[in-house]
């Protein structure tokens, strides 16, 4: 692809000598907590997002320490997942992400991750506007299991999920994988499910690239097209990205994400990453 190896240089080329990006100084008020986290898009785990992504070389082994360091940071013993440790608990998102890395990056999962997993099996809500799923303890935990679970929560676990070898999934994969894969079809991807023809969450129709924190409605079709799921819930979503095919044939990037490179693209220029997981997703669908 035309930018990715000006996009590999830049990223490397901002790596510190502890294989880290975007350090915060230890006088940083979210010192040590947010440490590998902020600041937002820069800093290391978002920038290994950017480098799993773009689809960078697996066995990159300046990618080896970076991973490791922020498994190693993030993992928090006594609830046996991965968390910012400051009373925020637990982060669906993040465990998500970091499962998506390591399953990306390793082709494997650790048992770490393995008992992220068993946790958010016995603990992750399902709510959509009411409490369906049984409360728990970690129902005040508001911003990710509000009235409505926190959409973005069940996609980067879908995600991180998603990327496991299928020979590597056992039973509490499998089942939390349905669970996830369901809540996003009762949202046909990206609608309402009380509005179906309501745009649920702001943004989420833009076509974005990288996918960070946030997803948009692209990369949920594309983790649909790597699970071989075909649903009727799917044609919406399905319509809205064909509805913005240029005649070029191409898809422009909609909304940038401010990450360590400045090679990405432009905004409302067809983008060579969007494109690319699009005609995917069309290909898979006989679009």
């Amino acid at each position: 692809m035309e930018n990715y190896q000006r996009i590999i240089k830049e990223i490397f080329d901002s790596q510190g000598k502890n294989g880290c990006w975007k350090m915060l100084s230890e006088s940083h008020k979210y010192y040590p907590n947010y440490l590998h986290y902020s600041p937002n898009f820069k800093s290391t785990l978002w920038t290994l997002i950017l480098l799993a992504d773009i689809c960078h070389d697996k066995n990159d082994i300046r990618v080896r320490k970076p991973l490791k360091t922020i498994q190693d940071h993030f993992y928090d013993k006594n609830n046996k997942i991965f968390s910012l440790k400051n009373g925020h608990v637990p982060i669906p998102c993040l465990n998500g992400n970091i499962i998506y890395l390591e399953s990306y990056f390793h082709g494997s999962i650790s048992e770490k991750s393995l008992k992220a997993i068993e946790f958010f099996y016995k603990y992750q809500r399902f709510d959509d506007g009411n409490y369906i799923t049984e409360k728990n303890k970690y129902c005040t935990n508001i911003s990710c299991y509000g009235q409505h679970t926190c959409y973005w929560g069940i996609v980067k676990l879908f995600k991180g999920l998603s990327f496991i070898p299928k020979k590597s999934r056992n039973r509490s994969i499998n089942q939390l994988l349905d669970k996830c894969i369901n809540f996003i079809l009762l949202h046909n991807v990206c609608f309402s499910s009380h509005r179906k023809n309501k745009i649920m969450i702001k943004d989420i129709d833009k076509l974005t690239f990288p996918n960070m924190y946030k997803s948009d409605f692209l990369e949920i079709l594309w983790l649909f097209k790597r699970e071989n799921i075909r649903s009727e819930n799917l044609n919406s979503a399905i319509d809205l990205l064909k509805s913005k095919r240029l005649s070029i044939g191409n898809w422009n990037l909609e909304k940038i994400v401010n990450n360590m490179t400045t090679n990405i693209g432009d905004i409302n220029q067809p983008n060579q990453f969007v494109t690319k997981r699009a005609k995917e997703v069309l290909d898979f669908y006989n679009l």
